[in-house]
C-alpha cells in the first residue's frame, strides 16, 4: 500500500460556502494528522492549485475564512498551507499516456467524471476526498473504468479506498504501520534463488543488500513487492523484452547508447549473477517514487528474471552525477 494518497479533485466545490465552513476544519485536521505519520499528498493534475487557491465554494474567500475561524485550527491550517506540498504526481511517460485514452465516472452517477480517483487506482494509492457529498463518505468509492480496445468500449468496476474522516486514516495510517515491518522483513528473508514466491526470479547480492538500505522507504517496500509479483508471472508468458513489458505492466526501458558507450556508467550497471558471474543489467524497471530504478536481466529462453541492481536513478550521458 503506498503512504502518497491522491487529492480527489471531483469533490470540490462544495454546494455553498456554508457547508465548505463547517466541512473545512475536519479536512484541514485530517491532513495535518496524515502529514505527521508521514504520507504525501499529489495532484492529479495541475487544474486547482495550492491549498490556499483551490475553488472551495462559491462565493468563499479563504482569506477570509481563515481569519474568522478558532485560533488553533487557524494554526493547523496555515500550518498545512506553508508546510505540506501537493504536487502533481509524477508519472511514467507510457502510464500517463495509457490514463488519456481511459474515462474514469463515478459508479453511481456516470455523469460526474472521476479522474483522480482513476489515476489513484492506476497506481494502487489511496484517495482523499472532501465532505461536499455523501458521494465522497464511503470508503472505498466505486468508480468505472472505460477504454476502448479493438474498436470496442469495455468497461470495469474499481473500489477506490477513500479518505474523509479521521476514522479512515487512522485505519490507513494502521494499516501502513502493520505493512511496514511486514514488507520490510519479506525483502530481507529473501535469497539468491527459489524462493517460494518469485521461482522465476535470481536475486543478485547487490540487489538482496539494496533492499536492506535505509533509503528503502515504506513506499518502496510496497512497490518493490509488486514489480517482484509482475515479472515473476510475466516472465513465463513472455518471448521477448516488448511482451515483457506488455504482460507485467510495468515500464521497463533500456539504456541509450551513448550511456553505453561509456565505460564509467556502463560498469555501474554490471552486478554479479550468482551463477553466470559478472553481467550487464541494462534494461531497467522504472515504476518507483523519486525516480529510482530496478535493473534487470530477462532470460526468456529459461524463463527467468535476474535482479541486479535497486536504488536511485543511475548517471547516464543526459543526466551524469
Amino acid at each position: 500500500m503506498s503512504n502518497s494518497i491522491i487529492i480527489n479533485d471531483a469533490s470540490l466545490p462544495f454546494s455553498s460556502s456554508v457547508d465548505c465552513k463547517s466541512e473545512l476544519e475536519d479536512f484541514f485536521k485530517i491532513i495535518q494528522s496524515a502529514d505527521s505519520a508521514g504520507v504525501r499528498f499529489n495532484q492529479a493534475d495541475d487544474r486547482h492549485g495550492n491549498w490556499n487557491t483551490l475553488n472551495y465554494a462559491e462565493g468563499f474567500i479563504f482569506g477570509e475564512w481563515i481569519n474568522h475561524i478558532d485560533k488553533d485550527i487557524s494554526l493547523i491550517v496555515k500550518n498545512v498551507i506553508s508546510k505540506v506540498h501537493c504536487p502533481i504526481i509524477e508519472l511514467e511517460e507510457d502510464k500517463r499516456e495509457a490514463l488519456s485514452g481511459m474515462l474514469f465516472m463515478l459508479s453511481s452517477d456516470r455523469n460526474l467524471e472521476v479522474t483522480s480517483l482513476g489515476v489513484a487506482s492506476n497506481i494502487d494509492s489511496h484517495a482523499i476526498s472532501f465532505l461536499s457529498h455523501n458521494n465522497w463518505a464511503s470508503n472505498p468509492i466505486s468508480i468505472v473504468r472505460q477504454w476502448e480496445e479493438n474498436e470496442e468500449w469495455k468497461e470495469q468496476l474499481i473500489d477506490v479506498p477513500n479518505i474523509s474522516s479521521l476514522e479512515h486514516l487512522e485505519a490507513y495510517i494502521a494499516e501502513l504501520e502493520n505493512e511496514k515491518p511486514q514488507n520490510k522483513n519479506y525483502l530481507r528473508d529473501l535469497v539468491l534463488q527459489d524462493n517460494k514466491d518469485f521461482p522465476n526470479l535470481i536475486f543478485c547480492n547487490s540487489a538482496l543488500k539494496d533492499f536492506k538500505s535505509p533509503s528503502v522507504t515504506v513506499d518502496d517496500f510496497h512497490k518493490i513487492i509488486k514489480a517482484l509479483e509482475k515479472l515473476n508471472k510475466a516472465i513465463l508468458i513472455s518471448n521477448d523484452i516488448e511482451a515483457l513489458k506488455l504482460n507485467s505492466e510495468l515500464t521497463i526501458s533500456g539504456e541509450s547508447s551513448a550511456t553505453l558507450e561509456n565505460g564509467k556508467y556502463a560498469r555501474q550497471r554490471e552486478f554479479k549473477h550468482p551463477t553466470l558471474g559478472k553481467k550487464l543489467f541494462e534494461k531497467h524497471v522504472k515504476n518507483f517514487p523519486d525516480a529510482k530504478r530496478m535493473h534487470i536481466l530477462a532470460d526468456f529462453n529459461n524463463n527467468k528474471v535476474s535482479i541486479g541492481y535497486f536504488g536511485s536513478h543511475l548517471p547516464t550521458v543526459r543526466h551524469p552525477k
